[in-house]
């Protein structure tokens, strides 16, 4: 919406749902562009089954995985494209580190993460691996 003001939508991202039939049609329309933009992306999901807390495995990949994006996106040679939507974020964190994060963006990275990601892909099953598995 930053981007493209005339896709502006008052009552997006408030708690409280709208009213009137036409901002429910705009904001349903608009969570459509937003839910086609976000299904052409890619994700990777990692096996990570340890209990939740601060010092659990997830947390340490989360910080350390922004940490070092966020600190590659400061370096001379980074790349962020000049389409990519985070540009218009009200959020400077955001725009400078290339992430849609806040957290973790100034941090240092621990070099050890990339050991246990790496540790976490390979425990990820191929295709064939999977077929005739039954849940």
């Amino acid at each position: 919406m930053r981007r493209d003001p005339e896709l502006f939508v008052e009552s997006w991202g408030m708690k409280k749902a709208p009213a009137d039939s036409d901002a429910k049609q705009r904001e349903k329309a608009h969570e459509a562009r937003v839910s086609d933009y976000l299904g052409g992306t890619s994700v990777l999901a990692l096996p990570i089954n340890d209990a939740p807390g601060p010092d659990n495995r997830r947390g340490f990949l989360e910080r350390n995985a922004i940490a070092l994006l966020s600190q590659q996106a400061l370096s001379p040679e980074a790349c962020i494209s000049g389409s990519w939507l985070g540009l218009h974020s009200g959020r400077e964190r955001v725009r400078r580190s290339g992430l849609w994060n806040n957290r973790h963006v100034n941090e240092r990275h621990d070099p050890a993460f990339l050991d246990v990601m790496e540790h976490l892909i390979d425990e990820i099953p191929t295709p064939s691996e999977v077929v005739g598995h039954s849940t």
